[in-house]
C-alpha cells in the first residue's frame, strides 16, 4: 500500500478500520408528543414517525500508536414525525398545545476527530463537526382548546433546523505532568446556530401569506473549560481517595444557547 510512504504515521494499511451503518425505523411517538400533561388530552390519530439513516467512515491510527484520526459521513432523513408546541392562549390566559405532524427533515454532514500524543506529558485533540440540517416541507397542525379543534398550515419548507448549532469546533490539550494529575483545558466554538421557529408566525391558513423567511440566527461563541484531577499517593484498602476541580466557561463569555424565532416573551 501506497499508505506506508507517508512519514510520521507509519503503517497506516495496518491500522485502518472502514465502517458502513444503515438503518430503517419506524418509531412510536413518545407519550409527550400525544398527550397534554395537565388535562390528558390527547392527539388524534397519531402515526409512527419514520427514520432512513445512513452512514460510513473510517478509523485510522498510527503504526506507533501516538496519532489517531477519524472521519464520519451521515445522512438521516426523517418523516412523519410529530411534535407539539406549547402557546399560550392570551383570551384563556392558558397555556395550549399544537399537535405538528407530517414533519419532515434532513440531516446530513461530516464529523472528523483527530488526537495526537505531542509527548509523554501532552495529548491534543481537535474535533469538527459540519452540518446541513433543513426543513424539507411544510406541517400541518391541529390547535386543541377547550372548544374546538382548528388546523392551520406550518411553512417549514427550507427552514433551518434550530434550537441546535450545525458547526462546531472543539480543541482540548491534556496535560500530565506529575504522576496522578491531569489538566484538561478545552476550548468548544459554535456557529451556524439558528433560532428555533415560532408557531405564531410559521402558521397560515392561506399558503399566499405564509411566511418563509429564514429564522434569526445566533451570533457565534467559544466556551473555555477547564478540569483537573489528582490521585492521592495514599489508600484506604480498595478505596483511593480523588480531588479533582472544574472551571466552566473560565474566560466568563456572555453567549445565547437558546432562542425563539419572534418571540413574544413577556
Amino acid at each position: 500500500s501506497f499508505l506506508n510512504m507517508i512519514p510520521v504515521f507509519g503503517k497506516l494499511y495496518d491500522h485502518v478500520d472502514v465502517w458502513i451503518n444503515f438503518g430503517l425505523i419506524d418509531k412510536v411517538p413518545t407519550f409527550d408528543q400525544v398527550i397534554q400533561d395537565w388535562d390528558g388530552k390527547m392527539s388524534t390519530d397519531p402515526k409512527n414517525e419514520k427514520f432512513t439513516g445512513f452512514e460510513a467512515g473510517f478509523n485510522l491510527y498510527s503504526n506507533d500508536g501516538t496519532m489517531a484520526s477519524k472521519l464520519n459521513l451521515y445522512s438521516t432523513t426523517w418523516s412523519d414525525r410529530i411534535q407539539t408546541k406549547q402557546v399560550f392562549n392570551q383570551e384563556t390566559e392558558d397555556d395550549e398545545i399544537i399537535y405538528l405532524t407530517g414533519i419532515s427533515q434532513s440531516h446530513t454532514g461530516v464529523e472528523v476527530e483527530l488526537s495526537g500524543q505531542m509527548h509523554p506529558m501532552v495529548r491534543m485533540d481537535i474535533a469538527l463537526g459540519l452540518g446541513n440540517w433543513v426543513f424539507t416541507d411544510d406541517a400541518s397542525g391541529t390547535y386543541r382548546d377547550d372548544n374546538s379543534d382548528v388546523s392551520y398550515g406550518y411553512a417549514l419548507k427550507d427552514l433551518k433546523v434550530g434550537d441546535m448549532p450545525q458547526t462546531t469546533f472543539a480543541f482540548g490539550s491534556t496535560i500530565t505532568p506529575l504522576d496522578g494529575f491531569t489538566l484538561l483545558v478545552m476550548y468548544r466554538h459554535y456557529l451556524n446556530h439558528t433560532s428555533d421557529w415560532s408557531p405564531s408566525s410559521r402558521e397560515y391558513s392561506d399558503e399566499a401569506n405564509a411566511d418563509r423567511l429564514p429564522s434569526w440566527e445566533t451570533p457565534a461563541y467559544g466556551v473555555l473549560d477547564i478540569h483537573g484531577t489528582y490521585s492521592l499517593p495514599i489508600e484506604f484498602g480498595p478505596v483511593k481517595p480523588q480531588v479533582f476541580f472544574h472551571v466552566f466557561n473560565a474566560l466568563d463569555a456572555v453567549y445565547i444557547q437558546d432562542a425563539t424565532d419572534n418571540s413574544n416573551y413577556n
